[in-house]
């Protein structure tokens, strides 16, 4: 089949759609669904199968989603396949699949799959997914937008074009400080709405305007919205995480010694860099010492009071404590700005790590203009500065969002 062109249909192997079915426990990977797909057929021994192996990106050339710039073998392998139900097949490709991008198929199947595993393993884990945020009205928007959530999420642009207002909004419900003491902005209004799904549909909305802020849970007023998901999330940790366990404690929400044992756990938890994590010093005057891989060498890293941890550092104890939080509720890692200021190398390894289907947790990231790439498991969104913005509210608006090539507006 060597050298078979995008236009030649990659239909998958009868081994392939069956190890989609199994390792799907032959229910559908929509998290807004579920539905079994295998149950009695008319006949004694019948078994009736209503599930299809769905491909991620299309079959050929023109289907849905496109082809991804993926070969005939790549487009008929198992990763390039999701385990529908023969409604959701069908849903996932109208409209040539703008609704539902390569990156938010893969990240279902990731999650469902992950569940799956749990619940064989006899593992109770709670299932959440942030499905979508609509921005009814934000003065730095041109015009109301949806942003679709997959499990690995990256705003990109410049400074000054609202993605750390956009970071804002997903505390909002739990922790609304930030959308009501917006900087330079403190009367401007604010309507945004988050589904997600607990496997069931909900929905959330908050209006804020000067003094005045409202919540809506599932359509009813309500003094604040129960907390739906975890947030994770330290501001700018390439630049001010310290190593002394106290600071680290109460930055991360924990308690000293519960700081400690998290960070003693970050090898075998993360599976990244760290290989090994000490500490110099007693009790809670204690500083971290931690050795881990970079640029081909094993760096012990002790420095002195004061001194910071390396961002690579900093990030996966960031990202220990937001799977160990997974295990426990739906949780969303917030990361704004930290990647911007990494090397190649550094960027490649963390955004690498934080798209691992073995991460139990949804990640929303931000990242200044750059030609890194990513790998297909992140959805983006690019906030684009346009001339000649129309003014909302007496100010002038900053962008409009594209998402995964298509306007989200």
């Amino acid at each position: 089949m060597a050298g078979l062109g995008a236009s030649q249909r990659a239909e998958f192997r009868e081994a392939t759609k069956r190890a989609l079915a199994l390792r799907a426990a032959f229910r559908c990977s929509n998290p807004g669904c579920g539905a079994l797909t295998i149950g009695p057929g008319t006949g004694i021994e019948d078994v009736e199968i209503t599930g299809t192996a769905a491909h991620i990106y299309a079959a050929a050339t023109g289907g849905p989603r496109g082809t991804g710039g993926l070969t005939f073998e790549q487009r008929r392998n198992p990763l390039n396949g999701i385990w529908l139900c023969a409604k959701c097949g069908r849903l996932v490709d109208t409209n040539t699949g703008n609704a539902y991008p390569a990156s938010l198929l893969r990240a279902w199947k990731d999650l469902h799959e992950a569940r799956t595993r749990m619940d064989h393993g006899g593992i109770s884990r709670p299932f959440g997914w942030i499905h979508s945020m609509e921005i009814l009205e934000d003065v730095w928007l041109a015009e109301p937008a949806t942003l679709r959530f997959s499990r690995c999420n990256m705003f990109i642009g410049a400074n000054g074009v609202g993605k750390t207002h956009l970071i804002s909004l997903m505390t909002g419900f739990t922790a609304p400080s930030a959308i009501m003491e917006r900087a330079g902005r403190p009367s401007s209004p604010v309507h945004a709405a988050i589904t997600w799904y607990d496997p069931h549909p909900h929905r959330a909305e908050f209006r804020a305007e000067g003094e005045s802020l409202r919540f809506l849970a599932d359509g009813s007023e309500v003094p604040f919205v129960p907390q739906p998901y975890r947030v994770v999330s330290v501001p700018t940790w390439s630049s001010t995480i310290s190593r002394e366990v106290t600071w680290l404690a109460q930055n991360l929400g924990l308690d000293v010694w519960t700081t400690k044992k998290l960070a003693l756990s970050v090898p075998d938890i993360v599976g990244g860099s760290v290989k090994h994590v000490s500490f110099v010093g007693k009790g809670s005057a204690a500083r971290i010492k931690v050795e881990y891989v970079h640029g081909g060498q094993v760096i012990t890293d002790e420095g002195g009071r004061g001194h910071r941890l390396s961002p690579i550092v900093g990030m996966e104890i960031l990202i220990a404590l937001a799977e160990t939080h997974a295990l426990a509720t739906p949780t969303l890692l917030l990361v704004d700005g930290s990647l911007s200021s990494l090397d190649a190398e550094a960027f490649d390894h963390l955004t690498t790590l934080l798209s691992s289907p073995a991460r139990g947790f949804q990640t929303v990231a931000t990242l200044a203009v750059s030609a890194r790439p990513l790998n297909p498991e992140w959805t983006v969104t690019r906030f684009v500065r346009e001339p000649n913005m129309r003014r909302r509210n007496g100010q002038q608006a900053t962008a409009r969002l594209v998402q995964d090539g298509v306007s989200a507006l």
